[in-house]
């Protein structure tokens, strides 16, 4: 677990078909760190190894939350639902 602007995240790699990994980002809510506001998930790109899936991951945490500019701690986003992000490798 990463904290990143106040916001608990994980960047998570899980194995999919072939040997690959894939990566799936979670970010929970700054106030009582146990709400998950947002999941990101990248099923188009695949990483070598789980280390790498999980760095994109994180790495796309932090790029969701830069996006937000200070809407992420609002109480009207609702829980997350899985988003394809859009990165490359």
């Amino acid at each position: 677990m990463y904290q990143y602007k106040d916001h608990p995240i994980y960047g998570i790699g899980f194995r999919g078909p072939g040997k690959k990994w894939y990566c799936r980002g979670l970010i929970f809510d700054s106030q009582d760190k146990v709400t998950e506001i947002k999941r990101l998930e990248s099923d188009e790109l695949s990483f070598a190894t789980k280390r790498k899936a999980e760095e994109h991951a994180v790495k796309l945490c932090k790029g969701w939350i830069d996006e937000q500019s200070g809407e992420i701690g609002s109480r009207s986003l609702t829980p997350s639902t899985p988003m394809k992000a859009d990165a490359s490798v």
